[in-house]
């Protein structure tokens, strides 16, 4: 049986240069069938390197296309209200670029809890609360508002919101991207005076009494943002509310204290203390709230959230006035207390905002007054801590004087017989020169005594007569005296 050489696998990639080429009987042109095939064995070892280079070629080329096409897949995945902000900013409104900034940055949960709560005219209905933007994004797809209904999304977050969060309600809501420009507390210019006045959301700057430090009067400062949005301008109810909570801080209260108390026959339930956030009292709060005021008007239902408010600031007011009455000083700087509770007064007094509809109604309008009859009392209460530490520093600043003068009398004191010893034997005397022609020590001790006596006779005239000419009568013979003689409190 003739036997047969077997061909060595070649390419399919390869050239018809690169194959090798064999005669009908197997062996290559000019090749001796005795002779061993070294060079056969070299050249298809050369053809595999240069396949395999070719290899690495091609699936380096396949790594750079697929690179390309996962940027594409990630431009695309931008939000459209990511994306409507910084068309924005492309077309001019350069004071969102910090919100642009913030959207496009890394993602992640900042510890959010929302809540949901509807209310009708005749009934008020309470969600779960949601604590992933995929079940919110999901929630607000699938569950919208009637038409005849009031929701509300309360969030809670600490510090700042998640751009999630802003994409998921920016564009679900379809809200203003500079109310979201205050929540991530972007330094530039955002509003002017009367823009912000008739923008349909407020920011309120809330404090709390920190009990994590050790001082009692350290406050802990954060924001509520409240969105007032309606479908139509011309319906009366129906409308979205919109509050973020900067902070997610327990505070030991009870919602009960915004409440008179029941009279005394009336049987009381016990209540157990317990800690619980800025939202989720005003949450609670809806217990005592009236569904059919609540439809038709936002400021009704922002004024527990207010009265919140002023009662926590009320607690911090009265914390540092007894402190400093303890320390008899200034126990704490308290910066900026006193115009965050100006800044909610005035905007109780514009009834929220100006574009918010329901504020001339009966019930908005008591809420209105009593707010501003409490916040107005703050006000008062926080110039009177201010006009008593201004008077304490005086007094302070007296006894430091007072400190001072007395030392300086002190050094004075101490170095007086010195300062006349020094002076005697410094005098050109004949007691101590020894020339009868000096004059003698005791005449300059009458000249110094006639001078002190001429005067104390001066200044004791001087005081008679602005005695007389002050208080009408004339002054005693020792109260005259005492004063020219350096008793200050004798005039």
């Amino acid at each position: 049986m003739a036997s047969t050489t077997p061909q060595l696998p070649t390419s399919p990639t390869s050239s018809g240069e690169d194959n090798f080429t064999t005669q009908s009987n197997g062996h290559h042109p000019g090749h001796h069938p005795g002779h061993p095939r070294h060079a056969e064995t070299f050249d298809g070892f050369e053809n595999r390197v240069d396949t395999g280079f070719k290899s690495l070629k091609r699936f380096a080329h396949r790594s750079r296309k697929s690179t390309h096409t996962s940027l594409q897949d990630w431009a695309v995945r931008e939000g459209p209200y990511q994306r409507y902000v910084r068309e924005l900013v492309a077309a001019g409104w350069s004071n969102l670029q910090d919100l642009q900034d913030y959207l496009g940055g890394s993602a992640g949960q900042h510890n959010e809890t929302v809540s949901v709560l509807d209310i009708r005219t005749d009934k008020k209905h309470h969600y779960p609360d949601i604590k992933t933007n995929f079940e919110l994004k999901n929630f607000m797809d699938t569950n919208q508002r009637p038409a005849d209904t009031v929701r509300l999304y309360m969030a809670e977050y600490d510090r700042l919101p998640s751009a999630e969060l802003i994409e998921t309600f920016g564009s679900g809501l379809q809200l203003d991207p500079r109310f979201f420009q205050w929540a991530i507390h972007s330094k530039g210019h955002v509003f002017t005076p009367s823009q912000r006045h008739r923008a349909p959301y407020v920011t309120l700057g809330c404090g709390i009494l920190d009990a994590v430090t050790p001082s009692t009067t350290d406050v802990e400062k954060f924001k509520v943002l409240v969105y007032i949005r309606r479908d139509e301008k011309s319906a009366e109810t129906g409308w979205t509310g919109l509050f973020l909570f900067s902070s997610r801080t327990k505070i030991n209260m009870s919602i009960q204290l915004l409440l008179d108390p029941p009279p005394f026959p009336a049987s009381i339930p016990p209540v157990r203390p317990e800690f619980k956030s800025f939202r989720q009292l005003y949450i609670e709060s809806f217990e005592f709230v009236d569904p059919s005021c609540a439809v038709k008007s936002p400021f009704y239902v922002v004024s527990n959230l207010l009265r919140l408010d002023c009662f926590c600031w009320n607690q911090v007011v009265t914390a540092i006035r007894e402190q400093d009455v303890k320390v008899g000083g200034i126990s704490d700087t308290t910066i900026g207390h006193a115009e965050e509770i100006t800044k909610t007064l005035s905007i109780v007094e514009r009834g929220g905002s100006l574009s918010w509809h329901g504020t001339n109604e009966q019930v908005a309008k008591e809420k209105q007054d009593a707010l501003i009859e409490d916040l107005k009392h703050l006000v008062d209460q926080t110039k009177l801590m201010w006009e008593i530490r201004d008077k304490m520093n005086s007094i302070r600043k007296q006894n430091s004087d007072a400190r001072w003068t007395a030392l300086t009398n002190a050094f004075t004191y101490l170095f007086a017989p010195v300062t006349i010893i020094s002076g005697v034997y410094g005098m050109n005397v004949s007691e101590i020169s020894g020339s009868s022609s000096n004059p003698n020590i005791w005449q300059f001790f009458v000249a110094v005594a006639i001078f002190n006596v001429c005067v104390v006779l001066a200044l004791s005239i001087s005081t008679w007569i602005r005695i007389l000419n002050k208080h009408g009568r004339k002054a005693h013979f020792w109260e005259v005296l005492g004063y020219s003689m350096g008793k200050v409190g004798s005039k």
